[in-house]
């Protein structure tokens, strides 16, 4: 269940970068997580829920979305996505001389309580 250990990685980190603001309360955490992690929404809204009580996070709301992967052919030189993250090929020529452009990263940003 990797959703549990992601979940608390974010977790953590968001409460860090609260600490060196004692002042701000989150009205949002926004969370945009590549699809090559392959999280389930459900599963990573509920870890949030239970791992945020107690701390400053308890009742803010998580923003999750997932962004899809796309990546350049390293035969043909086109880019665009792919059918399986597991074993990306290239969608024109069907290689598996790929690098990814998209899809592969975290982003977390945060929204400050007005």
């Amino acid at each position: 269940m990797h959703e549990h250990k992601f979940t608390e990685q974010i977790v953590q980190s968001v409460l860090e970068e609260l600490n060196r603001h004692p002042q701000t309360k989150p009205r949002w955490v926004e969370v945009t997580v590549g699809e090559v992690y392959h999280l389930e929404r459900d599963s990573v809204m509920l870890h949030f829920g239970l791992l945020a009580k107690g701390t400053r996070l308890e009742g803010v709301e998580l923003r999750f979305s997932e962004e899809a992967m796309e990546v350049r052919c390293g035969d043909c030189g086109k880019t665009g996505p792919v059918e399986d993250h597991h074993m990306p090929t290239c969608h024109s020529c069907g290689s598996l001389k790929v690098a990814t452009v998209k899809g592969d990263t975290v982003d977390v940003r945060l929204a400050e309580a007005s």
